[in-house]
């Protein structure tokens, strides 16, 4: 849609980068654990790297038995802690309980070497692992293991009962202490990260479904006024869908060098159908990035109702009160009503149109009776009137036995008065016209008003009638009675988007009868004219309530199949392939929509599934192959 004063609009930030700003105003999928963010790596990654250098340490600095079992110990402890990091999230919670590796690491280098001042490794193993598991149960055990298998190697080995073991006892507690505020201090922190992220989810997410479900049409810009979201409303508003806005600049719909009123102003846009739409724009900035949020309310029907009522203004000396009346409303019926009423000074007004068999009330005022019926055939006063095409007035109807009391009863009329509405020297219609106080003559004004008004009747239903003929002739197919080409690109557009909005698949179709031009020439064009009426019928009879069929051209015909994916649509293609009248046979190729790509390529993919139905032997179905969803 394009502005009527703006060019052709150039966006600075390509698709690609837009969509990817766009995501930011997505509901995604709910927020990980903390413990499966980077930083969780990077402490697996950092506690491998460390005890990779335990490992040289114990390669170059021991000799013997200790060097093998505490090279093996600390090698295994190095490889898991890579493991871990590398996995990333998909590595869980489990990893934390390689926290005790360390501790056995640290225990064995004080029980294998026997030296007691290996109790520095177990020291930093704690505050290591303090500070590195999320888990406090994992943490509290494992340091419980390092300081109970430390007191037990003292316990068991002489040897590491020296004087300094007072020294690193105190100093072995103090590790604790510290690995366990460490701890307790990565916690806190944690448990405040996800209550943050938590509380910007929730407020992300009520944002998101406001600016989803507005009406309105919202766009989001950039500080370089290209978008980077628009909600449904505003790609139903200006005719485009939303991979074709997002990334391409607002300039079209917002003037960013001119000055904007903050009231918001009227503006004419065209849509690239070439429809016009007028809609009231306002626009909102923020003062420090400069992101601008485009509020776009279609009023276009207050835009065409204001002209009408401009227009008829300069029709009022032209035209009687009535019949300005009838031109200004939305619904003839109820226009010419009321004007009955107002100008014959009525209480009640019903209007019968001419059905099969009987006159049925389709629209009323001042007596609730819409939908009664009268046999045309009966001798009541309405038929009667019917027949012979003659106004009548009763001062007194309850006096004759042509007017049912119940009637008179039901609209609680004194006096009433019936007119026939004449078009095309046949009665289409009549007006029942009643008062409930009596009334013993009709005025030359009130007949004449009402006559008037039947007249303008008559050409409101008449007009009526031929739209309605030329709309059905403009959207159906004169041959089969299905829809033809114009009507299927209107219907199926609002299929595509609203399964472009739901996210509900869709599957086209297009069915082909085999050999036809053969059966043409061996039968006949008006045996083959009867073979597609035959072949319209079956094909509408297999298929669901929803569903949408066609004729596109000649022989062929297309169907979409709304909320059916690959394996539903084929039963039933092969439903309508098997119903194929008489012993004659069609083929069929569908295509199952991606869910971004237009209905050009949609109907081009089944076009091609089609022609391998046909080199395939015809009489069968193909699929068209599954194409990605583009970036």
């Amino acid at each position: 849609m394009n502005a009527d004063r703006h060019d052709d609009p150039s966006g600075n930030l390509g698709p690609a980068n837009a969509a990817a700003a766009s995501a930011s105003w997505s509901a995604g999928a709910p927020a990980p654990r903390p413990d499966d963010a980077p930083a969780a790596r990077w402490r697996r990654g950092a506690l491998a790297a460390y005890y990779l250098t335990f490992l040289v340490a114990d390669v170059i600095m021991l000799n013997g038995s200790p060097r093998i079992i505490l090279t093996l110990l600390t090698g295994t402890t190095v490889l898991l802690l890579a493991i871990a990091a590398m996995r990333g999230t998909r590595s869980g919670r489990g990893w934390e309980r390689l926290a005790y590796l360390p501790v056995l690491d640290s225990v064995a280098q004080v029980a294998v070497t026997g030296q007691l001042h290996y109790t520095t490794a177990l020291m930093l193993t704690l505050v290591g692992v303090g500070g590195a598991v999320p888990a406090r149960r994992t943490a509290m055990l494992a340091g419980l293991a390092g300081i109970a298998g430390w007191i037990g190697a003292v316990l068991a080995q002489p040897g590491l009962r020296t004087g300094e073991l007072g020294y690193y006892s105190v100093q072995l507690g103090m590790a604790a202490l510290l690995g366990a505020i460490l701890h307790e201090a990565m916690r806190r922190r944690q448990r405040d990260l996800k209550d943050a992220r938590d509380q910007v989810t929730m407020v992300l997410g009520r944002f998101q479904s406001l600016f989803q479900a507005s009406p309105a049409g919202v766009g989001i810009t950039d500080e370089h006024g290209v978008f980077v979201a628009v909600n449904p409303s505003f790609t139903e508003l200006v005719g485009r869908p939303a991979e074709e806005l997002i990334g391409t600049s607002s300039q079209a719909y917002v003037d960013l060098t001119a000055e904007l009123d903050p009231a918001g102003q009227q503006m004419r846009y065209v849509r690239p159908d070439g429809s016009v739409r007028w809609v009231w724009l306002t626009v909102g900035r923020t003062d420090t990035q400069h992101w601008m949020l485009v509020h776009l309310h279609d009023v276009t029907d207050r835009h065409l109702a204001e002209r009408a009522v401009r227009e008829s203004d300069r029709l009022l000396a032209a035209v009687s009160v009535a019949a300005r009346r009838i031109r200004t409303g939305e619904d003839a019926r109820d226009t010419i009503i009321q004007a009955v009423r107002e100008l014959a000074e009525a209480d009640s007004v019903s209007l019968l149109e001419s059905g099969d068999d009987a006159l049925v009330v389709t629209g009323w005022v001042g007596a609730e009776v819409m939908g009664t019926r009268v046999a045309k055939n009966g001798t009541s006063m309405i038929a009667n009137v019917y027949r012979d095409g003659q106004p009548v007035f009763l001062a007194d109807p309850s006096e004759d036995p042509r007017v049912s009391a119940a009637l008179l009863k039901l609209v609680g009329a004194r006096s009433m008065m019936w007119q026939p509405v004449i078009a095309g020297g046949k009665v289409v219609a009549l007006l029942a016209v009643g008062w409930k106080q009596r009334v013993s003559s009709v005025s030359d004004l009130r007949a004449r008003a009402v006559a008037l008004l039947a007249d303008e009747t008559a050409l409101a239903l008449e007009h009526e009638r031929l739209l309605s003929r030329l709309e059905q002739m403009a959207y159906t197919d004169t041959l089969t009675g299905l829809s033809n080409r114009r009507a299927w690109q209107s219907r199926f557009a609002e299929l595509l988007l609203g399964s472009r909005v739901e996210g509900r698949p869709l599957t086209v179709a297009i069915a082909d009868l085999d050999r036809f031009k053969r059966y043409n020439d061996t039968h006949g064009h008006l045996a083959g004219d009867d073979l597609l009426t035959a072949t319209a019928s079956a094909f509408r009879g297999q298929l669901r309530e929803g569903d949408l069929i066609a004729r596109w051209g000649g022989e062929e015909f297309v169907v979409a199949l709304p909320d059916c994916v690959d394996a539903e649509a084929a039963e039933i293609l092969d439903r309508l392939r098997a119903s194929t009248p008489g012993a004659e046979t069609c083929s069929i190729g569908y295509a199952v929509w991606n869910g971004s790509e237009s209905a050009e390529r949609l109907l081009e993919r089944a076009d091609t599934a089609l022609y391998e139905a046909k080199a395939a032997g015809r009489d069968t179905i193909r699929s068209a192959a599954a194409v990605a969803v583009a970036s």
